[in-house]
């Protein structure tokens, strides 16, 4: 037997009706669709207690747009009272720019059943927010109704934006070339959060003892030049640290007090905060307004404070970086004056040589000497083409040798008509260290082959290769064809200084050296270039 029982009806008697729960619109039989039923479950009861206390804004409508009803929150959101709520329809409280997508949303309703997403909607005073809506289809007596749920995100928006302007400054450190682009940039991005026509930054010069301006944007005041510290609102802040919105209110009261004085144009609102890197203030950063309209607010103060956290660090970042790279160009002056200073002193000793030889009877002595100068010569070009480079660091070998071999064609008098030379150079450019060596070893190959393999004036070819093989390796091969060593001939062994010089430098590279006697002399070197500390 069941334990409850339901009461027996008396005859006569009708069931009574169910009160209505306080806050419910009274409702006809066969009204419009999606008005509650006269007799309510107890789903419904629970439903309108939902509907009645949600913070968020909830419309019950159609979908074709028509408000049925709406909860407190919804009257509270959008500035309107009930009554006045459902005498409009959906495209009273949408954005313009969301009017032409009004079909398109209708017909996905009635697709899916359902729709969520985000939309710019319009309060009573016209006052535009972003919300995020989620729609659902539901069946409420013969008809389908939509129940809108609405929910004010403009504060998340905000957030975002800030947390987003200050990934934005971060990456204007990178893309910005200097410090006035880094300032307009942040220009910018703040102008996204509050109004900032009106846009300044100081920055204190602690050493010299004055406040810089240099980035300065207003409508009535000329930039500011350096000056030292006086009584303005920009020196209130930098000497206090703290963030200050001055009203006109609150700028009297410090004119009262004697702790600022009046300079510039008179502005409504004046709002300043700290540019602080590790609790040390270096600047100040400034937004004010000279329209009636147009004022700041203590949450404003706060995201202004919020951005000048990381605009402080992107500054100190630039500024560290063009202090860096002023240092570098500095160095790279002195770098370049050094190498075009060994390069004089080099042809110097080159020169001093050159009137000795003059002063000579021995006709060795004099080769000897002769020799000697296009040794300083090949090392002295070296210098040179660093001090003509852009990079300090690396030589490129191509223009080098081109140089160096024009030289020693020069030296010997060479008939151009005689002896041709060909260089195959493919992308090597190597550290001083090894490009004089390697030059040194060039100078010394092409002169034995000019000296030598071309005889009695014998026609003939001279040609240098160098390429890159794999991880840091080179190959230098340089061949004639002429008359090519005796037979038996070891180079290794010889007493002449040139080939005793190309063995040793070969040794100094850490590489293998390899003649091919094949129609003439060819040289195969093989050298791996360090890594330089």
């Amino acid at each position: 037997m069941s334990r409850h029982k339901e009461p027996e009806q008396k005859k006569g008697k009708r069931r009574s009706a169910k009160k209505r729960p306080s806050g419910l619109a009274p409702v006809r039989r066969g009204a419009a669709a999606g008005n509650v039923r006269d007799v309510l479950t107890k789903g419904e009861i629970y439903f309108r207690a939902l509907f009645e206390a949600a913070t968020d804004a909830v419309f019950i409508g159609t979908l074709e747009g028509r408000i049925l009803d709406c909860n407190p929150a919804a009257c509270e959101i959008y500035g309107y009272n009930r009554e006045e709520l459902l005498k409009l329809t959906a495209r009273d409280l949408i954005s313009k720019e969301v009017l032409p997508q009004l079909s398109k949303i209708r017909k996905a309703i009635a697709a899916r059943g359902r729709l969520f997403g985000e939309v710019v909607t319009k309060k009573k005073d016209g006052a535009l927010f972003p919300c995020e809506v989620n729609v659902r289809l539901v069946r409420m007596g013969r008809s389908p109704v939509i129940v809108v749920y609405i929910r004010d995100i403009t504060e998340r928006k905000k957030a975002e934006r800030v947390r987003n302007a200050a990934f934005r400054i971060s990456e204007a450190v990178h893309a910005t070339e200097n410090l006035g682009a880094l300032f307009r940039s942040i220009h910018l991005i703040i102008s996204d959060l509050m109004p900032a026509r009106n846009f300044y930054i100081s920055l204190d010069d602690a050493k010299r003892d004055l406040l810089t301006f240099p980035y300065f944007i207003d409508e009535f005041d000329e930039p500011e030049k350096p000056k030292k510290p006086g009584k303005g609102l920009t020196e209130y802040v930098l000497r206090s640290g703290e963030p200050l919105l001055a009203s006109p209110e609150k700028f009297n009261e410090l004119l009262r007090k004697k702790q600022v004085e009046s300079i510039g144009a008179p502005s409504i609102d004046w709002l300043g905060v700290p540019l602080k890197v590790k609790d040390k203030t270096i600047g100040v950063m400034v937004v004010q307004t000279y329209t009636e309209g147009v004022r700041y607010t203590e949450e404003d103060k706060a995201i202004l404070m919020f951005v000048s956290n990381q605009a402080a660090m992107a500054i100190q970042r630039k500024r560290s970086e063009d202090a860096l790279k002023a240092s570098l160009r500095e160095k790279e002056v002195l770098l370049k004056e050094i190498h075009h200073r060994v390069k004089n002193n080099l042809q110097v000793v080159s020169s001093l040589m050159n009137l000795q030889a003059r002063h000579l009877k021995d006709g060795e002595a004099m080769t000897l000497l002769k020799e000697s100068q296009r040794r300083i010569r090949s090392m002295a070009l070296v210098h040179e083409k660093l001090y003509q480079s852009k990079d300090l660091a690396r030589i490129d070998m191509a223009g080098y040798v081109g140089s160096l071999a024009q030289y020693l064609f020069q030296s010997y008098r060479i008939k151009p008509s005689l002896i041709r030379f060909r260089a195959d150079i493919r992308d090597v450019a190597l550290d001083i260290n090894t490009a004089i060596p390697c030059g040194l070893l060039v100078n010394e190959l092409i002169s034995n082959s000019l000296k030598h393999a071309f005889p009695q004036e014998r026609r003939g070819e001279i040609s240098l290769m160098l390429r890159p093989e794999g991880d840091r390796t080179c190959l230098l091969v340089i061949k004639d064809d002429g008359t090519g060593f005796p037979r038996g001939f070891d180079f290794r062994r010889t007493k002449t200084l040139g080939m005793q010089l190309v063995t040793m430098l070969v040794e100094q590279l850490d590489g293998t050296i390899k003649l091919v006697r094949n129609g003439g002399t060819e040289f195969r070197i093989r050298f791996r270039e360090p890594k330089y500390r």
